[in-house]
């Protein structure tokens, strides 16, 4: 009860003033503007250029080494432009690639020369002309977790790249020594052993004459002039020379390419002195040849560094100059691949790229000589070492009825002998498709440039009228925030 009977009556609450309206209207009013700005011309130009380029990324598999893409365009983009390097006057090539390392630790010298051995393939040169020697049976070692295969980059739960697909290996085991490598250099064949032999033979044993390439691919453990065999022998630099002279009175090479892959790799060519040989080392004397990486899967490096650059680069260079879609895969050969070896040098590939882009480890450096032959090595084609001859390539193509179809990302169309014209900029006519056919459906940049009206639709920020548009809409809301 109340001590009197009078009512009191409670003073009104003042309505405070609503502050937070005026800056909710203005927050508004700069959205739209904001909108209006992000849906300018500009902005959609912006976008269009990423859908121009956008069906290249994604039909192109990623790089391995992103420093590579500018090397391709710097280095191969004229060359696609004007005519491949000039070839010899060889009329076949001949391989012999030799892994002399035994035992599970040296997984990685097996896969630089089964490396080397598929770049010879997508080359074209067929099994007959390449000798492929491992000194351990590296994908059926009981410690391999992948039975009957080898991983360059790793093995992804078994799904990575396997080396040991088609391959076709002539000496294995304790069959790869200093001897067998002789021997199938000077063509003194054992019984059993090259066409000679009943049943034609369990090995190749490629002919070899004045007429032939002949590349000599070495990679295991060694040091100042000596490569160990199985860890039992060695062949020493000697031993090189004097094969390579008695291969020059025998008439069984026209140009020789001696690639050695090992500590001090490159005193392995010290005491050659015939002509036409070409000598690489991956190493110089006193310095040591490194394993690139180790995959956990398989619980060993899985490749040397310098097989591992020269690998990675061809790969991006085919990725950077071809057509996924246009891949002919009933030709005996990778056409993008031999189109790229054909405008690569032997310097380039095999001595430049790995000494730019490498990381060889320290005080590793590539050894080279060229000396001894009457080109230069930036003026020889990586194709006459690591492809099937011209001869030999023509000649599997006009069996097939099949020609090479190549595409530049972003370069000028390629002349190619016997390719058709294109009509469309930058890209060459894909073989076997309809004459109607054009890659416009692929090129939205080119759909784009077709609809020059929609790309124009709207107003810029710099119109007249869109600045009056503007100043009025601020000037409404400004008034209406004063007066709610």
């Amino acid at each position: 009860m109340h001590e009197s009977g009078t009512r009191t009556m409670a003073a009104p609450t003042p309505t405070p003033p609503r502050r937070g309206v005026p800056s909710l209207a203005w927050r508004i009013a700069f959205a739209l503007l904001a909108a209006c700005l992000a849906s300018s011309p500009p902005a959609r130009a912006q976008t269009a250029a990423q859908r121009r380029r956008s069906p290249d990324d994604r039909r192109r598999p990623p790089l391995h080494n992103p420093n590579h893409e500018p090397t391709v365009r710097n280095l191969l983009h004229p060359r696609f432009k004007s005519n491949p390097l000039a070839s010899g006057n060889h009329t076949s090539n001949v391989a012999i690639v030799v892994d002399s390392s035994r035992y599970w630790f040296n997984y990685r010298h097996a896969t630089n020369a089964l490396s080397i051995y598929h770049l010879l393939k997508r080359g074209g040169m067929p099994d007959e002309n390449i000798v492929l020697m491992l000194a351990d049976d590296i994908p059926c070692n009981m410690r391999n977790p992948f039975r009957g295969s080898i991983f360059p980059r790793g093995a992804k739960d078994g799904t990575g790249e396997d080396l040991m697909e088609g391959a076709e290996v002539d000496y294995a085991g304790t069959d790869v020594t200093v001897d067998a490598f002789l021997r199938v250099l000077l063509g003194r064949p054992l019984p059993g052993e090259g066409a000679s032999a009943s049943g034609g033979g369990r090995r190749s044993w490629p002919k070899l004459d004045e007429h032939t390439n002949v590349l000599v691919y070495l990679t295991g453990h060694g040091g100042d002039n000596f490569f160990k065999f199985q860890d039992g022998e060695e062949l020493m630099s000697d031993d090189v020379a004097s094969a390579f002279s008695q291969m020059r009175e025998l008439g069984r090479y026209n140009q020789i390419l001696f690639i050695s892959d090992t500590c001090q790799a490159f005193t392995m060519a010290d005491k050659i002195e015939v002509p036409n040989v070409y000598s690489i080392g991956s190493s110089l004397k006193g310095q040591n040849s490194y394993a690139s990486h180790s995959d956990t899967e398989v619980g060993q490096s899985v490749i040397d560094r310098y097989s591992k650059i020269v690998k990675d680069f061809i790969d991006d260079a085919v990725a950077l100059t071809s057509d996924p879609l246009s891949k002919n895969s009933d030709m005996p050969f990778d056409d993008a691949t031999v189109a790229v070896m054909e405008r690569l040098s032997v310097h380039d590939a095999l001595v430049r790229v790995p000494m730019n882009h490498g990381e060889l480890g320290t005080n590793s450096q590539v050894g080279h000589a060229d000396h001894l032959c009457e080109r230069r090595m930036n003026q020889v084609p990586l194709s006459d070492f690591f492809a099937a001859s011209s001869s030999a390539r023509e000649g599997m193509t006009e069996r097939r009825g099949a020609k090479a179809s190549l595409w530049m990302h972003g370069v000028p169309k390629v002349d190619i002998p016997n390719q058709p014209e294109s009509d469309v900029d930058g890209e060459c006519a894909v073989d076997g498709d309809p004459p109607s056919r054009t890659n416009a459906d692929d090129d939205v940049g080119g759909q784009e440039r077709k609809r020059p009206r929609e790309a124009t639709k709207g107003l810029s920020p710099s119109d007249p009228k869109f600045i009056a548009m503007t100043v009025g809409f601020l000037l409404l809301v400004s008034i209406s925030s004063r007066i709610w």
